[in-house]
């Protein structure tokens, strides 16, 4: 997507392009880690170039974690919000997580996990983008965590879809950040199993 800037002359580059570059490396490296020359080597772009376009450097990572909402998180959303029994839009949701693991692809870990850890706590606009991403997820958590036993003769949430939602989350992102630091895959199918079972699967 090209935009006019200033002075009426378009920018000579791909803005999404650029700031996927830009979420890749805050992704793998986070805030502090992560210096304006490696996003300048990750976008082939000026100092000049990117301030124009994204701000400063916190600016960016919050557009970096905004874009990881629209892409990644998505994504997870409308698969747990797609075919298939809820059970296993269950399983496939925390299959993700430990299938990063075995792939070798788990060594980022969750953007939204990592950000939590690393900036939410001292960064209001951070913990914003990542309470906004939980909720996202809670609900829809929740709404699948609802069909359980409607109709199909499984498990009765009843009132507890929510805290059952907040389960799943938490045993969600324990994989992922397990699977950053290296855990074994049969160790994460172990709390993958564990999780299943607290909802009354077999």
């Amino acid at each position: 997507m090209r935009e006019p800037a200033t002075m009426g002359r378009p920018r000579e580059f791909d803005e999404d392009i650029a700031l996927d570059a830009i979420m890749g490396v805050f992704w793998a490296q986070g805030f502090e880690g992560t210096s304006m020359s490696d996003l300048v080597g990750a976008t082939g772009l000026k100092k000049g170039s990117l301030y124009a376009a994204f701000g400063n450097k916190r600016a960016m990572y919050h557009k970096a974690l905004a874009l990881y909402d629209r892409t990644l998180i998505d994504a997870t959303v409308q698969g747990l919000k797609g075919g298939g029994t809820a059970r296993s839009r269950i399983e496939q949701f925390l299959d993700g997580a430990v299938s990063r693991a075995s792939s070798g692809t788990g060594g980022r870990g969750c953007f939204v996990c990592n950000a939590s850890i690393d900036q939410a706590p001292t960064d209001a606009g951070t913990a914003r983008l990542v309470q906004a991403s939980l909720a996202r997820l809670e609900a829809v958590l929740a709404d699948v965590v609802s069909e359980l036993g409607a109709g199909t003769g499984g498990p009765d949430m009843g009132a507890d879809t929510h805290l059952q939602a907040r389960h799943l989350m938490s045993v969600y992102f324990g994989l992922r950040v397990l699977a950053k630091a290296g855990a074994a895959t049969a160790v994460l199918e172990d709390a993958q199993r564990a999780a299943l079972a607290s909802l009354g699967f077999d």
